[in-house]
């Protein structure tokens, strides 16, 4: 290997792994030097800033049903299109589109039922929001 192949090659890996390290590390320091010029403003006025800024979210039920739906669709059209692929004739020269299109079926499937399990969801939680009563 020549020396100008070898140089190429250093400058390769200093690129791909170098520069980006150092683009997210600059970012992050930028990042923190501005929350903290933003917090010495809030206490130069007289305001205590809180501990923690960012609020706590509180977990979604529904997006993790969701997300565990649409995973055991993913799955099940995966076992479907390959099983449909490997023995069914139809499947022999389009191995690819049947799989896909078992793929987005049960995907299409598993947005059905969490659209009907979530709609059941919210309806409760709405008419429970609506007996609240005020009394003064």
């Amino acid at each position: 290997m020549e020396f100008s192949e070898t140089i190429v090659a250093v400058i390769a890996i200093i690129c791909v792994f170098a520069v980006p390290f150092a683009a997210v590390a600059i970012l992050g320091v930028k990042a923190m030097n501005d929350r903290n010029k933003e917090r010495m403003g809030l206490i130069n006025q007289g305001i205590i800033p809180p501990e923690n800024p960012k609020s706590q979210r509180t977990p979604n039920r529904l997006v993790s049903l969701r997300n565990g739906i649409l995973l055991v669709a993913l799955g099940i059209g995966l076992v479907v299109g390959f099983i449909c692929a490997e023995y069914l004739t139809i499947g022999q020269n389009n191995q690819f589109w049947i799989i896909a299109a078992s793929i987005v079926l049960f995907l299409g499937i598993g947005f059905l039922i969490y659209y009907s399990i979530s709609k059941g969801q919210i309806k409760d939680t709405d008419d429970e929001n609506n007996n609240i009563q005020i009394t003064e």
